[in-house]
């Protein structure tokens, strides 16, 4: 039994001690090969053995045996990770660590119990348009939902976001220049030094960033596992990359900023596309933002793409 409810996470958390698949049986019989995460009074999180893609399961709905291992893991201590070394290990913090690399200003948020031994998605978030210069003001709270407990316990992940710094960032090309460039280089460094899953490595942005996102994701359509693109996208010349790199695009009809038409277009380009989403909202105007990354959907949808 599955369900995206992430409510039952904000009891008191076990602690993770087995990091080995094992076989969990339903009251009805069914089985699943699955990788303890952690547990609610409720609830355990798992990862299915075979894709890694996880699931809430309630407590009541599997065997007495499972529902007693669970239980027995909530007087178990936490097993130590092996510690996360190299350049950029002082980043790794639980909180947003402000830095630079080759010129470009970057956030990032690494959870302060990365264990270098288990690699986890990266996910690149691009800033919109702005005039505001200042490193890690860039992060925008629909970045910080993917470091909300709840959906951090459910699916670690490092969160970079660089800052597209003038003359670029407000009258310039943006992401299309040389701090989508740079991005890129950040990204690859990034996957070179912290325990990251180069199969699982994502692209999202907003406005002048969700036309960033499509840019490069079109660029270099072999780094990246998957994109979300809000308010913002490339023309049907480059349907071809979204073909190849799943694309989940999402649009306020009455946007007065960004015309939602040139979305329309990519969306009809690839219409019969099945690693293509198109999302169009009726209201919202160009703040939308919030509304997409506060869906539950969309980071299911985003951590399903890549790995095996």
């Amino acid at each position: 039994m599955r369900s995206s409810s992430l409510a039952l996470v904000l009891t008191l958390l076990f602690p993770i001690n087995d990091s080995h698949a094992r076989e969990w049986t339903a009251i009805d019989g069914r089985k699943l090969e699955a990788e303890y995460v952690s547990a609610t009074v409720e609830a355990v999180i798992v990862k299915r053995a075979a894709d890694g893609q996880t699931f809430t399961l309630p407590l009541k709905g599997l065997s007495e045996a499972d529902q007693i291992w669970i239980k027995e893991q909530a007087g178990k201590p936490a097993a130590p990770g092996k510690p996360v070394e190299g350049a950029f290990a002082d980043l790794v913090t639980g909180d947003w660590a402000l830095s630079e690399l080759n010129g470009l200003p970057f956030s990032i948020f690494a959870p302060e119990n990365l264990d270098a031994a288990k690699k986890v998605p990266l996910i690149l978030a691009l800033h919109g348009k702005s005039d505001n210069n200042d490193n890690g003001k860039q992060v925008g709270g629909w970045m910080k939902t993917f470091a909300a407990p709840a959906n951090l316990e459910k699916n670690p992940c490092i969160i970079v976001a660089p800052l597209c710094y003038q003359p670029y960032g407000a009258t310039g090309g943006g992401w299309y220049d040389e701090p989508g460039d740079k991005a890129l280089a950040l990204v690859e460094k990034l996957i070179d030094g912290l325990p990251i899953d180069p199969k699982r490595v994502y692209v999202i942005g907003y406005s002048m960033g969700g036309f960033g996102t499509c840019h490069l994701i079109d660029k270099e359509n072999k780094l990246f596992a998957a994109g979300v693109a809000v308010a913002g996208c490339t023309g049907t010349s480059t349907a071809g990359s979204f073909k190849r790199v799943p694309l989940w695009l999402h649009h306020a009809a009455d946007d007065a900023t960004v015309s939602v038409e040139g979305s329309r277009a990519l969306a009809e380009e690839l219409k019969r596309s099945k690693d293509f989403k198109y999302t169009e909202y009726p209201t919202g105007g160009h703040g939308i933002v919030g509304q997409v990354f506060n869906d539950p959907a969309v980071h299911e949808w985003l951590f399903q793409q890549g790995g095996e």
